[in-house]
């Protein structure tokens, strides 16, 4: 992930991360030194000024936004650069939570360990893999055998997570919720039906996801959906 903050077209600082703070009437953008890839010496005059925050990730699809921000007050400390000011963002486009999902993938270098990020971190990353990847027709796993592991889900989106895990290679995106579950199969329907054989599911961990699920609409829209797809099922311990 790369953070450019521009005066016009002229690049003044490039950064790893930044953090905002919204407040009820004005916002505080925090940017780490450590994180600074170069800046411009006109950055410490920037007060006033109206710049453009341009947030790039490259991914299966390049994710790449840009924001406004005006600038009414600059603070250079040892370890940090705060900037005051308003982020003009009328339609809410901005959301911390994309930009600390970049983060995460850029540091762990996609190598994430799943069940010690929290429920926050969790979401932001399923829909930062949609943001990148988008909704696939087709599945990257071509084994007549996909094995889903179910051993540790504890939650929703664990369930969610290990399905696009199974299913794709990278940025593996299958829902956060059952709409959009429902959506990415049938997004798949199409290229599923041209293979000779509809690949096997085998959920390993069954036990586990029926004591944990049993009682939650999710394990009954599992196996209803992947079966109404066409897919067989072979539950495995």
């Amino acid at each position: 992930m790369e953070i450019k903050f521009l005066l016009g077209e002229e690049l003044i600082l490039s950064t790893k991360y930044v953090k905002l703070i919204r407040k009820k009437d004005f916002d505080k953008i925090i940017i780490k030194k450590e994180d600074i890839k170069s800046a411009n010496l006109q950055f410490a005059e920037i007060s006033k000024q109206y710049l453009i925050i341009r947030v790039t990730f490259k991914g299966l699809k390049d994710f790449k936004n840009d924001y406004f921000f005006n600038v009414s007050d600059i603070l250079l400390k040892t370890k940090e650069i705060s900037l005051t000011g308003v982020l003009d963002d009328p339609l809410g486009i901005y959301n911390q939570g994309y930009i600390d999902n970049f983060k995460l993938l850029t540091d762990k270098k996609e190598k994430i360990k799943w069940y010690e990020l929290n429920d926050k971190q969790k979401y932001f990353y399923l829909r930062g893999c949609c943001l990148l990847s988008g909704v696939r027709e087709n599945i990257d796993n071509m084994n007549p055998v996909i094995i889903i592991d179910l051993s540790k889900v504890k939650t929703d989106l664990d369930v969610y997570y290990e399905i696009g895990k199974a299913f794709f290679k990278s940025y593996g995106y299958f829902g956060t919720e059952f709409h959009s579950f429902r959506d990415c199969l049938i997004s798949i329907y199409e290229s599923i039906k041209m293979r000779e054989q509809t690949p096997l599911l085998r959920i390993k961990g069954y036990m586990n996801f029926e004591k944990r699920f049993s009682d939650n609409i999710l394990f009954n829209d599992f196996y209803e959906e992947f079966t109404k797809s066409g897919f067989e099922i072979q539950n495995s311990k």
